[in-house]
């Protein structure tokens, strides 16, 4: 049995059962990190004692008959932005080489009360800043799908041991899509909650109104557990929300159809760049399993992309320059040691002018209204995350759109920055494959604070397409 492939529910069923016990699963699961993560350099570090003595009492409790719930013995990966104590803090830079975290972030101590057993921390883009997670001075994670390819970022090493199989789910985060490019390319599903909805306390930041904990695994029914277990206020974080989360879908209902759900299609969204042509069948793919499911598609008017793209840049460089130089005093102090494609976004950032941030400031609150009030009448919004698939190791910045060489984020980020601009929840979720061989995906965003139903209507799409996410084959013998 293919123990680290299984979902947390299968899991949970073989638990309940005492077909399998948590030790045996996170033996199972080193194992296999250690068999292929070689090839795929997904993990920065792996805790492995930590683990086992977690995966022990997670299996002793087990036989008192004590369970914390659904997270209970399940191995869980952390992405290097979110403190994990005793493992390497340096949030992917070598500007912070030899930290060590001291204490759990609070979403990594609520994973744990819930019974999770931590294995290690995943690669991300340095500092976060980036949508390749590729690195000029350390390994960089691959795309398990294609290790030519990269698996897109900041959440890059999440999606790829989740992808690989390695891990049911793991934790990651989006402030411009670093949930939903790396689900997409990776072929896994991924969730950005309501901003607000999980603490930031013992994470780094990169732009503070827009940075959103969030979750990657390998089907739409693991997404809730671990969001949900993370959720919810926190006194050291007053950004927080104290709202509390709606019940959760059942999986079971998947199969039950969309019947009255309205789910928009926005002309405005679709962006400058051309699609690519599987981008364009996984969209109609998508629409067609709407339809099947019984929901009713609905032409929205909503801002366009490349307006709210315009007004995202200044705030996020703005914060993110702040938050390097005043904050944590690194820049331009230490500038050369920051990787080349950081230190020229941090040195662009510098130029940010008080009228241009306070600008995007006004025009952000005008996209929340114009999105609150589009969700007045409907339930969810389909927009695709990309419009072609991954670049390559060799030039992971470009890509190539209808004959024409595009800089990768031009093809990605005016899908995935309206959700962080507005705060919104949204759900990546697998459509299918192009060409060659690379997923697609496609997000279902939802109005604020509803999460169930950006989560139902995904995974209602995934039970119709039959898009559950497999396991990507790493290589042809599982990284040798």
């Amino acid at each position: 049995m293919d123990l680290p492939g299984l979902s947390i529910a299968r899991l949970g069923a073989l638990y309940a059962a005492g077909e399998t016990d948590p030790t045996e699963v996170l033996s199972a699961t080193l194992r296999r990190i250690e068999r292929i993560d070689g090839a795929l350099g997904a993990f920065a570090e792996v805790t492995a004692e930590r683990a086992t003595g977690e995966a022990r009492e997670r299996a002793a409790e087990l036989r008192r008959g004590v369970s914390r719930g659904p997270l209970h013995g399940v191995p869980v990966a952390v992405k290097e932005l979110f403190d994990v104590a005793g493992a390497i803090g340096d949030y992917g830079s070598e500007v912070l080489a030899g930290r060590v975290a001291g204490s759990d972030a609070e979403l990594v101590a609520r994973l744990r009360a819930a019974g999770a057993v931590i294995v290690g921390v995943t690669r991300s883009h340095e500092f976060g800043w980036g949508i390749t997670s590729q690195h000029a001075t350390r390994s960089s994670p691959r795309n398990p799908w294609n290790l030519a390819r990269v698996p897109g970022g900041s959440s890059g090493g999440s999606a790829a041991a989740v992808a690989s199989g390695m891990v049911p789910a793991a934790v990651a985060s989006d402030t411009g899509g670093s949930v939903r490019i790396p689900a997409t390319f990776c072929g896994v599903a991924g969730i950005k909650p309501t901003l607000g909805r999980i603490s930031r306390a013992g994470g780094l930041a990169l732009a503070s109104t827009l940075d959103t904990p969030g979750v990657v695994a390998g089907g739409v029914e693991d997404l809730w557990p671990l969001m949900a277990a993370m959720s919810g206020p926190h006194a050291g974080d007053p950004a927080t929300l104290g709202d509390p989360l709606p019940p959760a879908p059942d999986p079971a209902s998947f199969g039950d159809g969309l019947a009255g759900v309205r789910v928009g299609i926005a002309p405005a969204l679709r962006g400058a760049v051309p699609w690519g042509e599987a981008t364009t069948a996984g969209f109609d793919r998508t629409c067609e399993a709407l339809r099947a499911a019984g929901a009713g598609l609905i032409e929205v008017d909503l801002p366009s992309a490349e307006d709210v793209l315009a007004a995202f840049i200044p705030l996020q460089m703005a914060e993110a320059y702040d938050f390097h130089s005043r904050q944590l005093g690194l820049f331009p102090e230490r500038a050369d040691v920051y990787g080349a494609d950081v230190r020229g976004r941090l040195e662009m950032a510098s130029g940010v002018t008080m009228g241009e941030y306070l600008e995007s400031r006004r025009r952000r609150l005008e996209f929340i209204w114009a999105f609150d009030r589009a969700f007045e009448s409907l339930d969810a919004l389909l927009t695709p995350i990309s419009a072609v698939g991954p670049s390559t190791v060799e030039d992971p910045d470009s890509v190539v759109v209808d004959g024409r060489r595009r800089a990768l984020r031009e093809v990605v980020m005016g899908f995935t920055v309206p959700q962080n601009l507005t705060g919104l929840p949204t759900v990546a979720v697998p459509v299918g494959f192009d060409a060659d061989g690379m997923p697609v995906g496609m997000q279902f965003t939802a109005g604020r604070l509803r999460e169930d139903v950006a989560v139902r209507v995904a995974g209602v799409v995934e039970h119709v397409l039959g898009a559950a996410a497999p396991r990507a084959p790493v290589t042809p013998n599982e990284g040798g």
